[in-house]
């Protein structure tokens, strides 16, 4: 059948990884189309780092990342890392101390506009859902209109129609809300809402430790947020409510040290307060705990975590069960920490595929 609007490649979806494929792409001459649902292609990215945009991460280490962590590995194995890539088009970075990786311009929109600014070869489609993909003879039909010889599918996220793949025969591990804040009792977080601490934080099921996370605690009306906390959050999922929050609020000094310190002189006026209604108070600053009621809405996530299972994909992320349809991004069973993982991965993924599109 002879369809007037022909594609090559159709990528569905105008995120950081979509971005990414459609860049390498036209760097090669080759033409792509973007179908992207925001009235702009990447907005998303605009809004992560606090707007400086954590790009990624070095030294990179597997044990940040989860869900199908094997294939992961495989297809971080030849990566130059986010650095070099991003200096290939342009845009110099920075490393902070901790090894996340950020624009030396400390900008997200720099990002952004490199991306969009090599899209030369790239048309792009706004403002439009993919509702319908279709396997039709020598490719795909999107959305009843669209024939193209071979689909990018880069469309992840709480709002990514993931359903649409079970209907090509891929199955789907449930989306669920990762590196969000974690709802807990709010006669507890409400008298110290706005409060920001550095603590020591542990999941904590049937008495054990499952997770610790260092880092800083922001107390919010009826939860626990901030990076420490959005690590653990994953964790809701497999523990659901017998999970506990245990926060050591002081975790550079031992119990006894602590007996001899005013409480006031260590810690925010509201804290101590709370803590002096306790029977040990200095036993309860070591260990302040909050029973886990549910992980945040999607909506405050920043990533969700589950996507197509990467046994049903091929090394180069294509389908197994549709050769020229490649899966990437967050839809694929892979997510990371807080600190640039997330948009690694991304980037990672975006090259492979880029590199199978070319058989390069």
């Amino acid at each position: 059948m002879n369809y007037k609007n022909h594609h090559e490649i159709a990528i569905i979806g105008g995120g950081a990884s979509g971005l990414a494929v459609a860049a390498l792409l036209s760097r090669s001459g080759r033409k792509s189309l973007i179908i992207e649902r925001n009235s702009k292609p990447g907005k998303k990215l605009l809004a992560t780092g606090n707007g400086r945009c954590n790009l990624g991460h070095f030294p990179l280490e597997m044990s940040h990342y989860h869900g199908d962590i094997g294939f992961a590995e495989h297809i971080f194995a030849d990566w130059k890392g986010a650095q070099a890539f991003f200096r290939d088009f342009g845009l110099i970075c920075r490393r902070d101390t901790e090894g996340r990786l950020y624009p030396y311009s400390n900008t997200a929109n720099s990002v952004l506009e490199v991306l969009r600014s090599a899209c030369t070869k790239t048309e792009f489609l706004l403002e439009t859902d993919c509702t319908t993909l279709e396997s039709v003879k020598n490719g795909f039909l999107i959305n009843k209109n669209i024939f193209a010889r071979k689909v990018v599918w880069a469309c992840g996220g709480f709002n990514s129609p993931l359903e649409i793949l079970k209907g090509l025969g891929h199955t789907l591990i449930p989306p669920f809300p990762a590196l969000c804040p974690i709802i807990t009792d709010k006669s507890l977080t409400n008298p110290l809402k706005g409060i920001r601490v550095r603590a020591l934080c542990k999941a904590v099921a049937n008495n054990k430790v499952i997770k610790s996370e260092y880092g800083e605690v922001q107390f919010n009306r009826d939860s626990l947020s901030g990076i420490c906390i959005m690590n653990l959050s994953r964790l809701v999922r497999d523990h659901s409510c017998s999970l506990t929050l245990s926060l050591d609020l002081a975790p550079e000094f031992t119990q006894e040290q602590l007996n001899d310190i005013p409480l006031k002189g260590l810690l925010h006026s509201k804290i101590a307060a709370v803590l002096e209604k306790e029977k040990n108070p200095r036993k309860t600053l070591k260990d302040l705990r909050f029973p886990v009621k549910s992980a945040a809405t999607i909506e405050q996530a920043q990533i969700m975590s589950g996507g197509i299972p990467a046994d049903e994909l091929n090394h180069d992320l294509s389908s197994k069960i549709h050769p020229n349809l490649y899966i990437i991004g967050e839809s694929v069973n892979v997510d990371g920490d807080c600190g640039g993982y997330n948009l690694e991965w991304a980037w990672a993924s975006a090259d492979v595929c880029y590199k199978s599109l070319l058989n390069l």
